[in-house]
């Protein structure tokens, strides 16, 4: 049975900028709750939430890292994800099961790129964000420059917490402001000594600070509004109750100061989780009847239906695939349904998870974070119910891949292991999308960026085996006529008794773009009988499929078969065959062959402060901007570009906006390649067929 009851649990994300120092917040409270025993170094490869290879050798978190400890008698749930885009997929996971954000600030930067878009995230999910701005300790700081750029940024909630006495190298001590007490620290411990004693030069600070801060909180509740703008003046136990219901409400969003390297402030960080972060039993979670439109409240009790979301997947080279789940009700132990799937699975193992650290667990209960072992048909995303009253809990929402590259395994064996692989990396990567073009005969892996699907080939070597580069996928260009040509196709030989003797004039002429290919009989007279004109056509289609300026396919084409003669001895269905394909590369030499290439509709979705610098590239790329929205905030900028010109759009899109751009492309139709550029593709693509020849 579980030691805890759901009102003693606290989930909660640790979100914000890469840099901004979440995996040494994350190790500070470790250790402070005695859940490890030392401080680890991202440097060092020594943290306990950063532990996969990609993590130690980059230096930075590309994976939810999950730690479940215990503090004063509470269970927290801490959830510390990657800061840079290319991972965002991990935040989206980690802010969906979460009850609580913590946004973590550079107290050197400040608001950063994707400082907004963590915001995004935690408003869409209405979950309680506190801003803690990390590395108070650092030279130069201005604490209240950054709080005051915060309120710019995310409105007059935004309140000052806790006020450093001193802030830069000699940060050592803060005043919080909804108690008034200081809190000092001394080189080597992290846990503070707490007073009264407010000293001077901070007093007048504080005195405004509280001010602000009540009258922030007060307005979340109407009985102590009313008391204030009376003038009375509020109780301490009055404002810590209504600031307690203002946050969990998103009608405060306080800011802390803290100084992970010093561990300064984050003793107190696991207090305020403690005291003033929901509890799953407070959090309001709906649920739908599968196949209806009928929701149902979910309760956080263990003694209700079971109902659970699979929010990750992963793999151990010891215990196997690894299901992340969070229970909204009732309990786990044995056996699960997948109402998702309708299947019903034995649970291998259950466990809480410090890092990569498995701690075995009896069951888990309504409010928990629990991690299954050995899950077969179970993947993220599924809802975890009852069998004869199946739910659905909201999926997680995954960002649109940005960038395509094409798989190439190394050798025979990599490439033999490399279908069945795939389906284990997409239960592990939600979001990539893994696709085979039908023309180019590529697979395509599609991620958030290089970085994101470097990590992947890397992941594919060391995990499973498979070794793969990546490229920069084929464009899948066209060839097709703009003239019209009457021509003959003849197959005649001899070879001794029974001789080959197949012949036609055929009529060509292009079709409408995207009509496709159209043949005609329009023998008369008995000249060719009508049981060859099929192989005819047939020889043409063969030849069709590798097109005569680069070996690309052709399409939208008419072809009229008009006369011709036979043997009665010597014509056959193979020689017509070779007469019809001897005739469309006649004809298709002499009607003005041209290149097309696929044109895709695109949206891009960026800030308004860097839509001119991405209008100016789009129309680099031979694009056509068709139009413009403004959608909250946000400018979508649609246009119609060459898929040559985007294969590597995602990286350019990122370095014009700083990783905060988005898009969304289809192939739309073709147009014909412009005259200078089709020649150097032809020329390629010849080269590359003579190379390949000479293999």
């Amino acid at each position: 049975m579980s030691r805890f009851s759901p009102s003693d649990i606290r989930n909660f994300a640790l979100v914000g900028q890469g840099g901004s120092g979440k995996t040494m917040i994350t190790e500070r409270l470790l250790f402070r709750a005695g859940a490890s025993q030392r401080v680890g170094r991202v440097e060092d490869g020594t943290t306990v939430s950063d532990y996969l290879d990609e993590e130690i050798k980059r230096h930075i978190s590309t994976s939810i890292g999950l730690c479940e400890f215990d503090y004063k008698g509470v269970r927290l749930n801490l959830l510390d994800t990657p800061g840079y885009a290319d991972f965002m997929t991990e935040a989206q996971e980690a802010v969906r099961v979460a009850d609580a954000a913590f946004l973590a600030i550079n107290a050197g930067a400040g608001i950063e790129v994707q400082t907004p878009r963590f915001w995004g995230l935690c408003e869409a999910q209405h979950i309680p964000v506190a801003f803690v701005i990390n590395k108070v300790d650092l030279e130069n700081i201005d604490f209240d420059a950054r709080v005051t750029e915060l309120q710019d940024a995310f409105g007059h909630k935004v309140v000052t917490l806790t006020i450093p006495i001193v802030s830069g190298p000699a940060f050592s001590s803060f005043v919080n402001v909804l108690t008034g007490k200081v809190y000092a620290y001394t080189a080597g411990k992290d846990e503070a000594s707490v007073s009264d004693a407010i000293p001077d030069t901070v007093r007048s600070d504080y005195e405004s600070a509280r001010v602000a801060l009540t009258e922030a909180v007060a307005e979340s509740d109407d009985a102590i509004m009313e008391k204030y703008l009376g003038g009375e003046a509020l109780t301490q136990d009055e404002l810590v109750m209504v600031f307690t219901k203002a946050f969990k409400k998103r009608q405060v969003f306080p800011v802390l100061g803290v100084s992970a390297l010093k561990g300064v402030g984050c003793d107190y960080l696991m207090d305020f989780v403690s005291s003033y972060a929901p509890s799953p039993v407070e959090v309001s979670v709906q649920a739908t009847r599968k196949g209806t439109d009928e929701t149902v409240e979910l309760q956080a009790d263990p003694a209700a239906r079971v109902a659970a979301l699979v929010f990750k997947t992963t793999s151990d080279p010891f215990v196997g695939k690894l299901s992340f789940m969070r229970i909204y009700s009732g309990k786990i132990a044995h056996e699960i349904y997948n109402g998702t799937k309708d299947v019903s699975e034995k649970v291998g193992g259950l466990f809480h998870m410090i890092g990569k650290k498995q701690e075995p667990a009896d069951e888990g209960v309504a409010g928990d974070i629990l991690v299954i072992s050995k899950l077969v048909h179970t993947a993220t995303n599924d809802t975890i119910s009852t069998k004869d009253a199946p739910l659905d809990l909201a999926p997680i929402v995954f960002s649109a891949p940005l960038l395509m590259r094409s798989l190439k395994p190394k050798t025979r064996a990599d490439d033999d292991k490399l279908s069945s692989t795939l389906s284990r990396l997409k239960e592990e990567e939600p979001a990539v999308v893994i696709d085979k073009n039908a023309e180019t005969h590529e697979t395509i892996l599609s991620g958030l960026g290089e970085a994101h699907l470097q990590v992947i080939v890397e992941r594919l070597q060391k995990k499973f085996g498979v070794n793969i580069d990546l490229e920069v996928p084929r464009v899948p260009y066209r060839e097709t006529i703009k003239g019209k040509a009457h021509v003959e196709g003849k197959h005649k030989k001899q070879t001794g008794g029974h001789g080959q003797f197949g012949h036609c004039w055929i009529d060509m002429e292009p079709n409408a773009r995207g009509a496709g290919w159209v043949f005609e009989n329009k023998v008369f007279g008995g000249a060719i009988p009508r049981q060859f004109i099929p192989a005819i056509e047939k020889g043409m289609l063969e030849t069709m499929s590798k097109g005569r300026l680069a070996g690309y396919p052709a399409v939208d084409i008419k072809v009229a078969v008009v006369d011709g003669s036979y043997h009665p001895v010597d014509s056959s269905e193979m020689a017509f065959k070779l007469a019809g394909s001897l005739a469309f590369k006649k004809g298709f030499d002499e009607c003005n062959p041209i290149l097309l290439e696929p044109i895709v509709t695109l949206e891009t979705i960026v800030d308004e402060k860097y839509m001119g610098d991405v209008m100016g590239d789009v129309t680099s790329k031979r694009g056509k901007i068709s139009g413009m929205e403004n959608v909250q905030g946000k400018q979508i900028i649609k246009a119609s570009v060459p898929l040559a010109e985007m294969l590597n759009y995602g990286i350019d899109l990122g370095s014009i906006t700083q990783g905060t751009g988005t898009y969304s492309m289809k192939v739309n139709h073709y147009e014909e390649v412009p005259e200078r550029i089709a020649e150097k593709i032809i020329a390629d693509a010849k080269a590359t067929m003579v190379a390949e020849e000479e293999e």
